[in-house]
């Protein structure tokens, strides 16, 4: 059995992720411009919390009072399932992965921007805060959507008879051991770091600065 889990990860999901690396840089570069975007571009108007957070506010909410392990599945859950959607949806030229980077960046633009002119914390302090969990969950979701954004590339290229079906195939293969191997662990860990870690390091880092009310 651990000869297998370490063949898995020593060899099927390096090879996995070198097959997807021209899509994993252009959704690195894609979430990274839409986060300055989100955080540039938002103008804050009043108090009320954007449409945007209205989601994770409900999330929050429904969080409260479960104990710790219910809270890091609700949490996986979350997150999981827009790498699920991406991953069904994807067959449609890419287009929903491609939306889901954008928005995402955007929406943790908007809220890093929200964080420092309403919660008056300072930048470096906003990114020190979501480093903890943001290291694993960021790769993790990306690599969650850029398994759809592959496949809805690639599956023209096979109508047109510029790709085959082993092709499709193995992109599909890869797909699965990125999801499987190394998202969902990834993703497992990331929330149950941000549920602890995080909220400590913030009390630790800046205890005089308030929070963010989401």
């Amino acid at each position: 059995m651990l000869r297998t889990i370490s063949a898995l990860y020593t060899r099927a999901l390096p090879r996995a992720l070198r097959g997807y690396r021209r899509y994993l840089l252009f959704a690195s570069v894609l979430f990274i411009t839409c986060v300055i975007v989100g955080y540039r571009g938002y103008q804050i108007q009043g108090e009320e919390l954007p449409w945007m957070f209205r989601n994770l506010a409900a999330l929050r909410d429904s969080m409260a009072g479960k104990s710790r392990g219910m809270q890091v599945l609700m949490l996986l859950w979350n997150n999981l399932r827009v790498c699920l959607v991406s991953t069904v949806l994807g067959w449609i030229l890419g287009i929903v992965p491609m939306l889901s980077i954008g928005l995402n960046g955007v929406l943790i633009g908007v809220g890093a921007r929200l964080m420092v002119a309403r919660g008056g914390w300072p930048l470096g302090m906003v990114i020190a805060s979501f480093l903890p969990h943001g290291v694993l969950e960021l790769p993790a979701f990306i690599a969650g959507q850029v398994v759809g954004m592959r496949m809805g590339f690639l599956i023209p290229l096979v109508w047109r008879g510029r790709a085959t079906t082993g092709d499709l195939g193995r992109a599909f293969a890869e797909g699965i051991a990125i999801l499987l191997l190394f998202t969902v662990p990834a993703l497992a860990l990331a929330a149950a770091v941000e549920l602890s870690v995080t909220p400590a390091l913030i009390r630790a880092m800046a205890p005089g600065y308030p929070a963010l009310g989401l």
